[in-house]
């Protein structure tokens, strides 16, 4: 148990770091050489993948996560009987939509100033798809995990929510409407965000709702 608290403090930590790094910097309007440096990298994509990332990025859209959000509600509440589970995925996930939109307002970072291959309005820093993508994907792996006593199975819902998020990452960056910063940051925003949550839901359970 030790060992796990220490990992979970040891990422959160890290989360702090490189929300502190980007917001810092993008305050500052300094350039940051992780964005050249994984831009080039991406420059290499060839233009017959793109379909795939044009799909993968639309389940960080507001109507793919609404509708994913409407299924998980229905089995935490019909099936699971976890309404604790189904508010803190509501909760955090619609407050956290709306605290994205005010960051993005509060710096104003423009866009990269390439052909964007996907209609975007709002502003570029954080990345809207990797902080809600992430406070979203994993809240559902943790609360499937959470009901899951097989170790492979959950082995494999974790991994398959972290690739799903660092493919969602990796289209705003190869479809030209982010910078790696932005995502690197909404990742970090979005990391805090509900390990904020997650501490809240298990504090109440244990409080509460634990004989």
């Amino acid at each position: 148990m030790k060992v796990k608290n220490k990992w979970n403090v040891g990422f959160i930590v890290l989360a702090v770091l490189a929300m502190i790094f980007t917001t810092l910097k993008v305050a500052i309007h300094s350039p940051f050489w992780i964005d050249k440096m994984v831009t080039a990298w991406f420059s290499h994509v060839p233009d017959s993948v793109i379909p795939f990332f044009i799909t993968i990025t639309r389940m960080g859209n507001k109507k793919e996560i609404g509708g994913i959000a409407l299924l998980m509600l229905a089995w935490l509440l019909l099936k699971k009987r976890n309404y604790l589970g189904a508010a803190l995925l509501a909760l955090a996930t619609g407050i956290g939509n709306e605290v994205s939109k005010w960051i993005k307002n509060l710096f104003e970072r423009p866009r990269p100033d390439l052909e964007h291959l996907v209609i975007v309005k709002s502003y570029s820093f954080p990345s809207g798809h990797a902080m809600v993508g992430m406070i979203i994907y994993f809240l559902i792996a943790y609360l499937i995990i959470e009901e899951m006593k097989s170790i492979s199975g959950r082995i494999i819902v974790g991994f398959l929510a972290g690739i799903l998020l660092l493919l969602i990452g990796a289209s705003r960056i190869i479809l030209h409407v982010h910078y790696p910063s932005d995502v690197l940051g909404g990742y970090a925003f979005g990391f805090i965000w509900v390990s904020l949550w997650i501490w809240l839901y298990q504090f109440i359970k244990s409080k509460w709702l634990v004989k």
